[in-house]
């Protein structure tokens, strides 16, 4: 447990490495497009609920926070990740949701406490979250990834994002 948790902590640090890459590297539309009200009241079965006054997410029983947002259409778990600059997607996930990817590109471009973590820039159409929808968004396929990670250039796009207890909320622009 303790390797797996340094594992995901380095490849947190890592991914703070790959924002200023990332930001030069998505263009065009920043805009958050928030859907109608009648969806704003929307509640998922995995701890998030849609409120009028943002997004909630319960802490899980591991102390994370997890969500389903969908890529392209295609929903997907993401660890929520504060700490992480970008979207990371695992390679099972990236071809689930039709990502087009090389693995052939993949390099060494992130550090984990297991080594180089391997990976490619990519960007996908929209990733959309409850009643936010964000186009055009920078991710990074990494091999050997577990879970997603939702970072800092989709939460900051959303709005807000505050911890209460065992709750956070991501307050729309």
């Amino acid at each position: 447990m303790k390797f797996i948790v340094g594992l995901a902590f380095a490849m947190v640090l890592a991914l703070l490495l790959l924002g200023q890459q990332l930001a030069t590297f998505n263009p065009a539309d920043d805009s958050a497009a928030p859907a109608p009200a009648a969806a704003s009241l929307a509640k998922t079965g995995s701890g998030t609920a849609f409120t009028p006054d943002g997004i909630v997410l319960d802490r899980d029983a591991s102390g994370q926070f997890h969500a389903e947002a969908r890529v392209d259409g295609t929903p997907i778990r993401f660890l929520v990740d504060t700490g992480a600059d970008s979207v990371a997607l695992s390679v099972a996930d990236a071809r689930s949701a039709g990502v087009p990817f090389d693995p052939a590109t993949f390099q060494p471009i992130l550090r984990t406490a297991s080594g180089e973590g391997w990976g490619t820039l990519v960007q996908v159409e929209r990733i959309e979250l409850g009643p936010t929808e964000l186009r055009h968004v920078g991710v990074v396929v990494v091999r050997d990834l577990d879970v997603s990670l939702l970072g800092q250039s989709v939460l900051a796009r959303m709005g807000r994002v505050e911890l209460q207890g065992d709750r956070m909320l991501i307050v729309p622009r």
